[in-house]
């Protein structure tokens, strides 16, 4: 006599009961809290890019406004800079603004540049980034009009 196996009610020994396609709710959720952890985690890093760009171009414009020989040069210096390193197409800003202070340009003197920066975020949200930068003029410096 031959035995014929009766087909399993169950997938792995286990009969079907009210679990059926909690899987696939318990992938979908953590899929979502995964991605939305990497969104987080994408916008904190360019914030944090954005931050440093517009902190290194205030201090390189300052360091370049100091050397210039008049307080024109020194801003027309220091815009020509922060444009430059902070241009539209690749860096993180869409609206940039440089101020530059030339109030004690003389020997010994000081040179004060705020950059400001408007940025837009992958969440869509925009920003305002501000870096002031100080830079003392040689004192030694001849040359100064």
């Amino acid at each position: 006599m031959t035995r014929q196996r009766s087909p399993s009610p169950s997938i792995c020994g286990r009969s079907r009961g009210r679990d059926d396609g909690s899987y696939s709710v318990e992938f979908a959720v953590s899929a979502a809290i995964v991605l939305l952890a990497v969104l987080l985690v994408a916008v904190a890093y360019q914030t944090t890019q954005s931050s440093a760009t517009v902190t290194t171009a205030a201090r390189e414009a300052a360091r370049a406004a100091s050397l210039a020989p008049t307080a024109a040069d020194a801003a027309s210096a220091a815009d020509r800079l922060v444009h430059t390193r902070i241009s539209a197409s690749a860096g993180p800003c869409a609206d940039v603004t440089t101020t530059t202070t030339t109030a004690t340009f003389r020997a010994a003197g000081t040179v004060t540049v705020t950059v400001t920066c408007r940025t837009g975020s992958l969440l869509g949200h925009h920003r305002t980034l501000r870096a002031t930068a100080d830079e003392v003029i040689d004192r030694y410096r001849g040359g100064l009009r």
